[in-house]
């Protein structure tokens, strides 16, 4: 298959769907879309973006998301939510795409913890699961939602009237026993075969609302393999996936839950050179599978990023040189990003600078080519840069007066190096 396959996300806003515009969007193989029911980040990192679609819950979902479909001619879906998986995954034949880890029964399970202790009852490493208060004998245990995700709605209770109140506020609840120990995400990969691929354990240090921050990248060691193997052997996966354990009293492994998505701290398996949303777009092309992960990759920390709105149509963008393009005697690489992004989307790059000594040898020191820029200005006199500045255009300079001035007399957003990291994709 020579042509690029065309990727749909849905939804596209969630950080495990920010990932997978990351892990694909320099893919060769990929014409790439982003599709949500709620105007979300997706908007700021999708080129291809399409809102404004009912939630699944609403009755004109299925035509809506098959006129989709059917439009932009998609050949394969990463659905990025657990519920939204399970409802795709019973539809996906009948609209004619390819949903990554989308077999209906497998995502039914996967979405539900009642289900998924019941297939694997028996496995030395699922917990302990009570149908009534009166089966507890060793306090405490926790309460959580069968349908939940993140760490959602997890309740630990110590005794009797604690486990009854939450069993009253929980919707669909599962008691199981109490885990004290470290817990690990396992990021795995199963290829169209059945085989199972990748499976790479980190560590979860730092947590912020149920997305892991902070991770080690651990060793596989056998207990989990045996894990992952037994799961990947009952359960029709194709793509990546990942299931989470914890720790018990006994030092012991024991299950969390299983999800066939993409998980946003994935980028921990990116980081070391295995790209698991790119796999599962060469597994659709039937390619055979080899993974070649960087073994001195041990850590991953991330923050949150900011995008934000430009609505200010432009042209063109002067940029100033000194300290600006060039910061000591190098470019700066946020500049430089934003630069070639702007020429990406076919606007002329134009320098303008004060600089006292040869233009050209300045930047051939740092670089950068001349011929990067469509056009040179040397201001030799005091002149204002206002004055070379044209109306459609944006101005990027990290000395305030000059900014002040141009955003005086022109009327144009001016920006400061610091600032175009919320306009980058």
């Amino acid at each position: 298959m020579n042509k690029k396959i065309r990727v749909l996300v849905f939804p596209c806003g969630s950080e495990n769907a920010i990932e997978i515009n990351r892990a694909l969007r320099y893919s060769v193989h990929v014409n790439f879309f982003g599709a949500s029911s709620v105007d979300d980040h997706g908007r700021f990192r999708f080129e291809q973006y399409i809102g404004g679609l009912p939630n699944i819950n609403d009755k004109e979902f299925d035509n809506a998301f098959a006129s989709l479909i059917a439009g932009l001619k998609i050949d394969m879906v990463f659905a990025t939510h657990d519920t939204v998986m399970e409802y795709l995954a019973s539809r996906a034949q009948a609209m004619g795409f390819f949903l990554v880890n989308g077999d209906p029964v497998t995502a039914a399970i996967a979405r539900r913890k009642s289900l998924t202790y019941q297939l694997f009852a028996g496995c030395n490493w699922i917990p302990d699961v009570f149908d009534s208060v009166n089966e507890i004998t060793d306090w405490p245990v926790v309460i959580k939602p069968d349908l939940g995700q993140g760490g959602q709605g997890v309740t630990v209770v110590r005794d009797i009237s604690e486990a009854t109140l939450a069993l009253t506020n929980i919707v669909n609840p599962v008691m199981v026993e109490y885990l004290p120990g470290d817990e690990l995400t396992v990021d795995c990969f199963t290829d169209r075969n059945r085989n199972l691929v990748w499976v790479g354990p980190r560590t979860r240090e730092r947590v912020k609302a149920g997305i892991t921050m902070r991770s080690n990248l651990l060793d596989l060691n056998s207990e989990v393999n045996g894990i992952a193997s037994e799961i990947n052997s009952r359960l029709n996966l194709r793509g990546p996936w990942f299931f989470q354990i914890k720790r018990d009293r006994l030092d012991k492994y024991k299950l969390l839950e299983i999800s066939c998505r993409i998980a946003g701290s994935m980028a921990a398996q990116r980081a070391r050179g295995v790209n698991l949303p790119l796999m599962a777009v060469q597994d659709f092309l039937g390619r055979s599978l080899v993974t070649a992960p960087n073994l001195h990759v041990n850590v991953i920390d991330r923050n949150i990023a900011t995008c934000a709105n430009f609505d200010f149509e432009f042209d063109t963008v002067f940029v100033d040189l000194d300290d600006t393009l060039i910061i000591e005697g190098f470019a700066a690489p946020q500049v430089m990003a934003f630069l070639y992004q702007s020429i990406r989307e076919g606007k002329r790059i134009k320098l303008i600078t004060r600089h006292e000594s040869d233009i050209s040898m300045t930047l051939r020191k740092s670089r950068v080519a001349s011929e990067f820029f469509d056009e040179i200005i040397h201001l030799r006199n005091g002149e204002s840069k206002a004055d070379y500045v044209t109306e459609n255009s944006i101005f990027i300079d990290n000395h305030f007066p000059e900014r002040l001035d141009v955003a005086t007399k022109r009327g144009i957003p001016v920006l400061d190096v610091d600032t175009l990291e919320f306009f980058l994709r």
